[in-house]
């Protein structure tokens, strides 16, 4: 039946696969495997080709119509130059993005590759310090002109991470690229104050050694009206210049990214609230000046925001985040590492009415958040896609709200939830029910947090409960797990891609080994938790999908439960079994004879693995790119 079928109808189907699901459907026969080169299907594949690949692959795939590449870690070798022009004059046509990333390629190759270039949208050059060393990229006028037609679509140019990135050669770049809407520049080593630099006489200079600020802000005010995307990551950007380009006339700024500018303050953020009031993203993570002032311009003034990083602001609280509800685009929060976040104000944020907008939340590190936040945040963000609760306090009762509520969850990570127990995956109560119950028994475990400061009374830790986990059989985890009127197991996540178990030493075999089976699963971390072979085994059984999976400082696996994932497991990418002290070399005998897909493997630490067996591992394993392998049979 599949040769009769007309190669638009495979194509059709097609579309609604995973990209790893339509490499394995290309795989059936001729007929499907042309049908999956169609153009509709490459838009979303990357090719990703390292300094170590060979010039024999290119051949199969001359036919491919791709739109990413990625040639990543080249160097200035013949044989590196001439892979890297076969790429760009195989894919030229269909090439949107393209990618040279730590690459080290010489001034005329650069020009050479461009130049195939006519429909590049998306131009990556991060880390590419030895094209910019000399400062003689683009000099001759000749070569500007001959890449000026050619990367005139060009809208966004990633110059993250060079050192030697000057105002001559970013004027040079931006040159070439003159319709560019979003520009890069993390991690750039920026002049904020250049007047010392001036010769003397003259206001402004374009330097040849430095990147200095007024050169960008000028870039900006000729670029005003194009430009949309700004990134400032970890560079030493203050308020006032913030202010500067937040006051430009014509500037609509549609994103701009300050993580890690530890100089921002409050001041800086009332300037783009009040000027860029058509941001919709912004993104402030480990801006450690930030205090909640400026979340409420945010929230006052930003009302088109649909992406709002505040990760590691540790001035923010309960008071700062109560106004999130007005930000009613909001797609994407992240709050991660801000301790003071308590529950009380979050569902006052967040949980003021239902918004079917927001997908992606993040609370990692948020140690006082709870049950109660948690189930009101379930019903009232159930379209949620992205879920992290890592190191958070929540109980079994948030996993089985998770499980009743977010059918649509496909990242789930609930790391380092020391409460956890069999119970939240096999089901047992209604969790609704539940946290009205366990609020009424004992209100303080919605307080602040666990540790209370009340000196007059000499009170610091919260005295004990009482409360004692129920432990039930293997036998009883399994009637629970198939009892479907006692709660909600975790399989009810059908749609689940990305589940994080790490450190919930208190789950083991007697539930995990009955709710992990997942169609689309693709990443899984058991690390440091109690399970056996028994769990692996059932995991790599259930779980056709895996790519990527970690079972680091699991001590009890054996060599056993890497045979079961390694044949198993036809897809897997990634393995990490770092510090696991049962393996021995049998286990990377087995990694060695199945895994023909297997990209990245970690087993530091692993006592009884030789670094000779590991050795020859990486000697005869073509499609391995790295190992880490510290401490080896020690």
């Amino acid at each position: 039946m599949a040769y009769k079928m007309p190669s638009e109808v495979i194509t059709h189907i097609m579309r609604y696969l995973s990209v790893a699901d339509r490499k394995d459907a290309a795989l059936v026969n001729k007929v499907w495997y042309d049908a999956s080169l169609d153009p509709i299907l490459q838009r979303d594949i990357v090719i990703h080709f390292y300094g170590t690949m060979v010039e024999s692959r290119f051949p199969n795939l001359s036919r491919r119509k791709m739109s990413n590449l990625m040639l990543d870690q080249f160097d200035s070798s013949l044989e590196s130059k001439s892979i890297m022009l076969k790429s760009c004059q195989n894919f030229s046509q269909s090439l949107r993005n393209l990618s040279l990333k730590g690459s080290n390629i010489t001034d005329a190759l650069f020009v050479d590759l461009m130049s195939h270039c006519k429909n590049l949208v998306h131009l990556d050059l991060s880390s590419c310090n030895s094209l910019f060393m000399s400062g003689r990229i683009l000099e001759l006028n000749d070569d500007i002109q001959k890449l000026k037609d050619t990367l005139k679509n060009v809208k966004v140019l990633n110059l993250s991470s060079i050192r030697f990135l000057s105002d001559a050669t970013f004027n040079r770049m931006v040159t070439v690229c003159s319709n560019v809407e979003s520009v890069h520049l993390a991690s750039a080593q920026i002049t904020f104050i250049s007047d010392s630099y001036l010769p003397k006489g003259q206001t402004n200079c374009v330097s040849n050694s430095l990147l200095t600020f007024g050169n960008i802000l000028h870039f900006i005010e000729t670029q005003q009206d194009t430009l949309k995307a700004l990134d400032f990551t970890r560079t030493g950007i203050s308020d006032d210049p913030l202010d500067q380009i937040a006051s430009i006339q014509n500037l609509e700024l549609e994103e701009i990214v300050l993580t890690g500018c530890k100089d921002v303050t409050d001041e800086g953020i009332n300037s783009l609230c009040k000027n860029q009031k058509h941001l919709r993203i912004i993104e402030v993570k480990g801006c450690t000046e930030i205090s909640g002032a400026a979340l409420e311009l945010i929230t006052q003034n930003l009302m088109f925001l649909e992406i709002l990083r505040l990760g590691k602001c540790r001035q923010l609280n309960d008071i700062a985040v109560r106004n999130l509800h007005r930000l009613r685009c909001l797609q994407v929060l992240d709050l991660s590492e801000i301790y003071q976040l308590t529950s009380a104000g979050l569902i006052k944020g967040l949980c003021h009415n239902v918004n079917e907008m927001l997908t992606h939340i993040n609370f990692n590190c948020c140690s006082n958040v709870k049950d109660n936040f948690v189930v009101s945040l379930c019903k009232a963000a159930p379209n949620l896609l992205h879920l992290d609760l890592g190191s958070t306090g929540i109980t079994n009762i948030s996993v089985q709200a998770v499980c009743k509520y977010l059918k649509f969850l496909r990242y789930f990570r609930v790391a380092w939830c020391r409460e956890i127990t069999d119970l939240a995956l096999v089901g047992y109560k209604d969790a609704d029910k539940d946290i009205i119950e366990k609020a009424k028994e004992n209100p303080e475990d919605f307080d602040i947090g666990r540790l209370r400061r009340i000196y007059d009374n000499h009170i610091i830790f919260k005295k004990p409960t009482g409360f004692k986990k129920d432990q039930l059989s293997a036998s009883d985890l399994e009637k629970l797990a198939h009892d479907t009127t006692t709660g909600y197991t975790l399989d009810y996540l059908e749609h689940l891609h990305d589940l994080d178990l790490s450190a919930c030493k208190m789950l083991t075999d007697g539930s995990l080994v009955h709710v992990i089976k997942f169609k689309e699963l693709r990443s899984l971390s058991l690390c440091m938790t109690n399970i056996t072979d028994i769990t692996v085994s059932a995991v790599a059984a259930k779980n056709p999908s895996l790519e990527h999976i970690c079972l680091s400082q699991c001590l009890s696996i054996t060599d056993d439960a890497i045979r079961d994932v390694t044949k198993r497991l036809t897809r897997l990418s990634s393995l990490d079994i770092a510090g696991c002290d049962n393996l021995t070399d049998k286990s990377i005998h087995h990694i060695q004879m199945n895994c023909k897909r297997l990209k990245s493997l970690d087993v530091s630490f692993c006592k009884k693995i030789s670094p000779e067996s590991v050795g020859l591992l990486e000697t005869n394993m073509k499609t391995i790119q790295s190992v880490n392998k510290r401490l080896t049979g020690n």
